[in-house]
């Protein structure tokens, strides 16, 4: 399966999965797409923290926490219980995690989110996905 394939693959079922908690987050949830092919990012999807709390809540979660888990590519908060891994130009990462832990210490801290993205492996230490965590 190609990257293209994949991107489409996790940006459908991304994109449908957080529209639909996004109806039960209320009027003021926030899903920010990005998208960066210069810097290695085919889509990406930042999250507000109310979206955060939805899909931790939500049974989308144990769809995505295999996948994300075994090929994502960890940028923690330097606040997070979770750190670990090499530090690298002050950036801690991780590859030892599960997505389905850093998203619920994002979405139990005050105003804490997460950021999910398809990525170029080559460019990302051979992960297919970039998960980045917020707490503050």
């Amino acid at each position: 399966m190609g990257i293209r394939t994949i991107a489409a693959a996790l940006g459908i079922a991304l994109g449908g999965a957080l529209i639909a908690t996004s109806a039960g987050a209320g009027q003021a949830a926030a899903v920010t797409p990005v998208i960066a092919p210069q810097d290695g990012i085919y889509l990406g999807l930042e999250l507000d923290h109310n979206e955060t709390v939805a899909l931790q809540r939500s049974p989308l979660m144990g769809v995505l926490n295999g996948p994300l888990t075994t090929d994502g590519l960890f940028y923690l908060d330097e606040e997070s219980v979770y750190q670990g891994g090499e530090l690298i130009d002050g950036i801690q990462y991780s590859d030892d995690l599960e997505f389905s832990g850093v998203t619920a210490e994002a979405a139990n801290t005050r105003s804490g989110s997460i950021a999910i993205a398809v990525v170029d492996p080559a460019l990302y230490d051979n992960s297919k996905y970039v998960i980045v965590q917020v707490l503050r």
